[in-house]
């Protein structure tokens, strides 16, 4: 077997400092784009000027950020790499961070040079950024406008270090000051983004005010999990060098006993052996370039992360409150975006191995003139979803945790529901829904095989979008925390999507999972995936790999199945009865009677909703010890079939058989 060298991805780069992406080094001049990615001056205008180019319709021109690829555009047509790169604005923060008495620009004064004269610079300016001498440290006592400026010892680097700086400037209102926070946006605004953009928000604070509830244990914690995000995605980039290597060195040995058995028969296998090694190498070379991409990608995401854990890390050694509530806003936001990036990727499928079933190269030859392909296996990674699962970053899940926990304040067993919307003449009896927004439900159509979006903003709903599929869709679920990325089954299959529903509304295939056994209903836990068909009701792992499978006959025409979300428990309907199993598939209770139960859900104590075809609806609590009728306010529904959760617990979805559906406030 060959030996292959597997480099080390940034082995020489010390995680306590920040340093350019271009170049690997130390940055100096720091300057830093939108997303906040920073860079040395020339570095990024060595960037801006080989790479800036207009795109589609633009007039001025773009680059894309060389870390997490956003768009940005030029301030201006016309505009040199020099004069882009020179009007980016200066990170203050890790400049401060880095100030070093030793640098060639901090040994002389920078007033006196540009007089061009050479005096040596004993003192160091917080506000001009600049290394001065003790002539022009008398010169800012004298000018009123610079007294205020903070001058300390050059030579001291600690106390150069003390008080950190950090650009509070707005990056949209160039002579604005960041000073107003927007917790329903959780965006930092100015006094002219406040009156444009949030003046109907009704949760704005003071920066000075908000800040003060910043905890420094809660940062110190995210700055642990930063580093412990960062050594998993290493830990990712060494796994996929070395899966590099490992293809490598088999491709080659499968080469080499190939070739043994070529040079027996040469004179009639030369033409097969050299269409057989083109193929391969074809196979090769696309595994080896999807395993580079990926590779790319997490580095530099690794990047990011590596940055934002030094960034913070400084800011909490050194900074104020106010200081540490703006960079870790910024730096949740900057990880927010490149892990979307991530997402929308669809590289995530890696080669896993070669085999070659058969190597009678001369029975081949005879029959069919050519050679038996080499075989490529293939495995789901599952990257994104561990990286996300161990991102610090607030998100949805924090979001719909915190309503949760706030629902979860309420008896359940004496909730009311108020009607808030009602869709009425659908095309068609539909069986299942799920809510992709606060104000969007999305239903599953199968004539013609359709998800439709419809806006419950109102109090009469409509569809809003059409997402034509090749074949029928049936049951969904919540591919995690997220409202918006939902799994939806077609029995054999399971596609993956995002719904983008900001602006315009847009479906986003992540992926697709094949199954071996057909799911109809599909409903998702904590750690496991509950799934039934007309035949069988299944357990499975996260990424649908059958754990059990029991022989089951649901009651109507299709399944339905429910999971909670807090015990990992599960729930369907067999001979009119509620049954709940745990995760391993045993039996732990069931409900009393025979009646027409139909859809049925776990509410956030774990009592169970259910629909018995009328009105009204139907309440176990937790382990079937009592129940009670519960008659939705304004309802016209009166054979009700299926009843969906919003995962924050503040609304509930109904479906009947009269091709119509509501949603109801919970209170």
């Amino acid at each position: 077997m060959a030996e292959s060298k597997t480099e080390t991805p940034v082995a020489n780069i010390k995680r306590d400092k920040c340093h350019c992406p271009i170049c690997l080094e130390e940055v100096r001049k720091p300057k830093y784009l939108p997303c906040y990615h920073t860079f040395c001056e020339p570095c990024i205008q060595t960037y801006i000027s080989s790479t800036a180019a207009h795109k589609e319709t633009n007039t001025v021109k773009s680059i894309e950020c060389p870390v997490c690829r956003r768009c940005v555009n030029a301030p201006r047509e016309n505009i040199s790499s020099e004069e882009w790169a020179l009007e980016l604005p200066t990170n203050k923060l890790v400049l401060t961070l880095s100030v070093d008495p030793e640098q060639d620009e901090n040994k002389n004064c920078m007033f006196c040079t540009r007089a061009e004269k050479t005096v040596p610079a004993r003192y160091w300016c917080k506000i001009c950024m600049e290394a001065i001498c003790e002539d022009c440290k008398s010169f800012h006592r004298l000018v009123p406008s610079l007294q205020d400026h903070k001058i300390t010892n050059l030579a001291n680097i600690k106390e150069v270090n003390s008080e950190i700086e950090i650009e509070e400037t707005c990056l949209f209102h160039k002579e604005k000051v960041l000073d107003v926070f927007c917790h329903d946006h959780q965006q930092l605004c100015c006094s002219v983004c406040l009156v444009k953009q949030h003046k109907s928000c009704k949760n704005v604070d003071t920066i000075e005010d908000t800040a003060l509830t910043v905890d420094r244990d809660y940062i110190q914690d995210i700055v642990s999990k930063y580093i412990g995000l960062g050594k998993n995605v290493e830990d990712m980039m060494l796994e996929k060098l070395n899966l590099k290597a490992e293809l490598s060195t088999k491709k080659q040995d499968i080469c080499m006993k190939t070739e043994e058995k070529v040079e027996e028969i040469k004179s009639l296998l030369d033409n097969a052996h050299a269409k057989w090694l083109k193929q391969f190498e074809q196979i090769h070379a696309d595994s080896i370039g999807n395993i580079e991409i990926a590779y790319d990608e997490l580095k530099r995401f690794f990047t990011t992360v590596n940055e934002a854990s030094a960034i913070l890390q400084s800011v909490l050694k050194s900074g104020s409150s106010k200081q540490l509530f703006i960079t870790n806003l910024k730096l949740q936001n900057q990880m927010n975006d490149h892990i979307s990036h991530l997402k929308s990727l669809k590289i995530w499928n890696f080669p896993k191995d070669y085999q070659q079933h058969n190597s009678d190269f001369l029975s081949q030859i005879s029959i069919s003139k050519e050679f038996e392909d080499v075989v490529l296996s293939k495995e789901q990674s599952w990257i994104v979803e561990k990286i996300l699962m161990s991102s610090p970053v607030v998100g949805d899940k924090e979001n719909i945790l915190q309503r949760r926990k706030k629902m979860c304040q309420k008896d359940w067993m004496k909730v009311n529901l108020r009607k808030l919307s009602q869709i009425e003449k659908l095309s068609e009896t539909v069986y299942y829904g799920l809510f992709v927004s606060d104000t969007m439900i999305v239903l599953s159509h199968t004539s013609p095989p359709s998800l439709k979006i419809y806006d419950i903003s109102y109090s009469t709903g409509e569809c809003v979008h059409t997402e034509m599929c090749e074949q029928k869709p049936y049951g969904l679920c919540h591919s995690g925390w997220s409202l918006n990325e939902i799994y939806v089954s077609f029995k054999r299959f399971i596609n993956h999507y995002r719904i983008d529903v900001a602006k315009s509304i847009t479906f986003t295939k992540l992926r697709t999972i094949h199954l071996k056994q057909q799911m109809l209903a599909i409903s998702r836990g904590p750690t496991t995936v509950f799934a039934a068909n007309r035949s069988a009701r299944i357990i499975c792992s996260l990424d649908f790999c059958i754990k059990h499978s029991l022989p089951y006959k649901p009651s109507g025409d299709v399944p339905f199945v429910s999971s909670s979300l807090v015990s990992d428990t599960h729930s369907f309907i067999r001979d009119g009865m509620i049954i709940t199993v745990d995760q391993n598939n045993k039996e732990i209770s069931m409900s009393p009677g025979d009646q027409k139960f139909r859809g049925l859900s776990f509410d956030l104590e774990d009592n169970i909703l259910v629909c018995n075809r009328s009105s009204k609806l139907k309440q176990f609590k937790h382990g079937f010890v009592e129940s009670r009728d519960i008659d939705p306010a304004d309802t016209d529904m009166n054979d009700s079939y299926n009843i969906i959760l919003h995962p924050a617990g503040e609304k509930i979805l109904l479906l009947d058989l009269f091709q119509q559906c509501s949603v109801y406030q919970v209170s």
